[in-house]
Parts: structure tokens; C-alpha cells; sequence
């Protein structure tokens, strides 16, 4: 696995290089056009997570790299399992970046003061960070499901074919389940769980309910990368290239 792994990652160094200094500069335009550090390092890690699973696929068609990769000392599982390993690096990557953007500008608040309230809103309070910190964990459950649906059809069918199927898959599972619901009033059973879930977010908002929430993403994460890998192991173990 670790020969595999540094073997996507040697492909895909230039990529990463360009994707980690382009998150600084969007999560310092996030911060800037919401007023707040809350969000940038959680949306990158969302978007890092699932153009890793987007971009590893893509290289695999260019140059025939996905077939003459199988003529090299190492197993389609190390490929698999290298290929999830990237996915997390990159999805880290982007958590990286947002955290050095924000406090970078927060930093520069701290000193120069910027127009209107620019310099207050994103200050480094506990607020605010509490609030980065809970949006890393909410976001990385959310980029880890998506690359964790995403990665199993590329393995099976391929950059090229996956992209036919993805718009349909995602619909179906994030989308569908919610329209049936409407349509049978189910979502009316919903309403009494309201008190439930606003005594949740009163906790979440302790230190001690953010440290649990991080701690409860990095399970779900895993929980949904390793199901993935499981699944994409059985699909391109059959796929003949």
C-alpha cells in the first residue's frame, strides 16, 4: 500500500501543490465576502475531499496510466488502499489551508484595521473558533460520503463512463429520499424532534460538545472511506482493464 500511495501522490505533487495555494486564496475570499472565519476551513475540506476522489480518477485515463500502473510490482489492493490514502491527504490538505488563510487574516485584522467590520468579525474569538472546528467536522462527513460514492464507480467503470452515472447516483441518494418523504408527509414526523435537536446544537456549541462532534466526524469519516474501499477492493478486483 505505501509503495501505491507514494505513487499517486508523486503523480498528482504539481496538482496538490496548485490545490493547496489556491484554497489559501479561496478561503481568504470566503472569509472576506461572509465576514467570518467560520466557514472557509470547512468548505475546503468538503471540496478537497471530493476533488480528490474527482482528479485520482482522472489521471487514471490519461496516457493509459490506470493500465500501465497494474504492470508495476504492486497489487490492485495497493492500489485501491493508495488511492483512499491520497483521497484523505488531499481532504486534509484543505483543512490545512483553511485554518493557515484564517488565521493568517486574522492576524492581519488584528494589526491593520480593514474596512467596516472586517476587523472584528474575524477576530480569532472562541466563538469563532469553536465555530471553524465545527464546520470542519460537519463538512468532512459531507466530503467523505461523497468521495466515498464517488470512488467505488470510478474503480468499476472508469473517469469517463462514472461521469455519466454520478449526476444520477447522487440524485437518487441525497435527493430522492427527501422528495418521497415530502410527497408521503413523512417529513411531518419530523417536527417532534425539534426540541431534541435545538438542545444538540446548545451543546455543540460548549467546547466540550465541539470536541465531541470532531471526534464523532473522524469516526463517521472512517466508517464511510473504509465501507468504500471495501466495496471499490470487490469492483476492481472484477473490472478488466
Amino acid at each position: 500500500m505505501k509503495r501505491a500511495y507514494l505513487i499517486e501522490m508523486t503523480v498528482i505533487r504539481d496538482y496538490a501543490r496548485q490545490l493547496f495555494a489556491l484554497g489559501v486564496f479561496v478561503a481568504a475570499c470566503t472569509c472576506v465576502g461572509m465576514q467570518s472565519v467560520a466557514a472557509a476551513p470547512g468548505v475546503l475540506t468538503c471540496m478537497y475531499f471530493i476533488m480528490g476522489a474527482l482528479a485520482t480518477s482522472a489521471y487514471d485515463e490519461q496516457n493509459n496510466w490506470g493500465l500501465y500502473r497494474l504492470t508495476m510490482p504492486i497489487s490492485r489492493r495497493d492500489v485501491v488502499l493508495g488511492r483512499y490514502g491520497v483521497i484523505v491527504t488531499l481532504g486534509l490538505l484543505g483543512m490545512l489551508a483553511g485554518f493557515i488563510a484564517t488565521i493568517a487574516l486574522s492576524l492581519i485584522a488584528g494589526v491593520i484595521p480593514l474596512p467596516g467590520d472586517l476587523s472584528s468579525s474575524l477576530g480569532l474569538t472562541q466563538d469563532n473558533v469553536q465555530a471553524m472546528v465545527f464546520s470542519c467536522a460537519l463538512c468532512m462527513i459531507i466530503g467523505s460520503a461523497v468521495a466515498s460514492i464517488e470512488t467505488p464507480v470510478y474503480f468499476r467503470l472508469g473517469q469517463t463512463k462514472a461521469t455519466q452515472w454520478i449526476p444520477m447516483i447522487s440524485v437518487i441518494l441525497f435527493i430522492g429520499p427527501m422528495v418521497i418523504l415530502g410527497a408521503t408527509g413523512g417529513l411531518d414526523n419530523f417536527a417532534g424532534i425539534a426540541d431534541a435537536i435545538r438542545g444538540l446544537f446548545a451543546f455543540i456549541e460548549t467546547p466540550v460538545g465541539v470536541t465531541v462532534s470532531l471526534v464523532v466526524a473522524l469516526g463517521v469519516a472512517t466508517l464511510f472511506l473504509g465501507i468504500s474501499a471495501a466495496v471499490s477492493l470487490k469492483l476492481y478486483e472484477k473490472r478488466e482493464l
